[in-house]
C-alpha cells in the first residue's frame, strides 16, 4: 500500500508538474546497486519530494529563527540545522545514483510544505509565534508520513536508513514542540 502511495506520488508530479506546462528532461535512473536494491524510482520520487519539503521547511525555521521568541526561536535553530544535514544526505543519494535533481515540485501548494504567501505572511505577522507553531506542526505530521512510507518501501538501503532516521527526527522534534508548548 505504501509503495502504492509514493509511486502515486510520484506520478502525480510528473502529471502535475506536465499540466502547469513545466518541462523538465527526467534524468536516467541509475542503479546504485543491483537487485532488490537498487536505487529507482520510488526512491527518486522520495529523494526528490523530500529536498523539496525540506527546501521549504529550511526557509519556515530561518524565518521563524528571526521571527519567533524564546525557545521556539532555538528549535527552530536546532531544526534548520537538522534539514540542512538531510538535505546533504539526500543530495547525496541522487548524486551516488548519477542523478540531476530537479525541483518538480516548485509552486506546488502541498500538504506539510509552507507556501511563499504563508511565509510572507509570517514575516510581516506582529506576533508571529502561534503562526510559526501551525506551519511548524503541518510540516513535521506530513514529513513524519512521508518518511514513514517511503521506510517502508524503498528498498535501497542508503535510502531506507536515512529515511528511518528522519522519521525518527521529526517524532522527536513532535515531542519538543508539544513540550515547548506545554510550558
Amino acid at each position: 500500500m505504501i509503495r502504492l502511495l509514493v509511486g502515486i506520488l510520484a506520478a502525480a508530479a510528473v502529471t502535475g508538474c506536465a499540466a502547469a506546462g513545466e518541462t523538465a528532461a527526467p534524468a536516467p535512473v541509475v542503479p546504485a546497486t543491483t537487485g532488490a536494491g537498487q536505487f529507482g524510482l520510488t526512491e527518486r520520487a522520495f529523494v526528490e519530494l523530500q529536498i523539496a519539503t525540506d527546501d521549504q521547511a529550511v526557509k519556515l525555521l530561518d524565518l521563524g529563527g528571526a521571527k519567533v521568541s524564546g525557545a521556539l526561536r532555538d528549535l527552530a535553530a536546532e531544526i534548520a540545522t537538522a534539514r540542512r544535514t538531510e538535505l546533504a544526505a539526500l543530495h547525496g543519494l541522487l548524486d551516488s545514483a548519477g542523478i540531476t535533481y530537479v525541483n518538480n515540485h516548485e509552486g506546488h501548494d502541498m500538504p506539510g510544505m509552507p507556501t511563499p504567501d504563508e511565509l510572507a505572511e509570517l514575516a510581516a505577522a506582529p506576533a508571529p509565534d502561534a503562526m510559526f507553531v501551525r506551519l511548524l506542526r503541518a510540516h513535521l505530521a506530513e514529513s513524519e508520513g512521508v518518511v514513514r512510507g517511503a521506510a517502508q518501501s524503498v528498498t535501497h538501503e542508503a535510502t531506507r536508513t536515512l529515511a528511518r532516521q528522519m522519521e525518527t527526527d521529526r517524532q522527536r522534534f513532535s515531542r519538543r514542540l508539544g513540550e515547548l508548548l506545554r510550558v
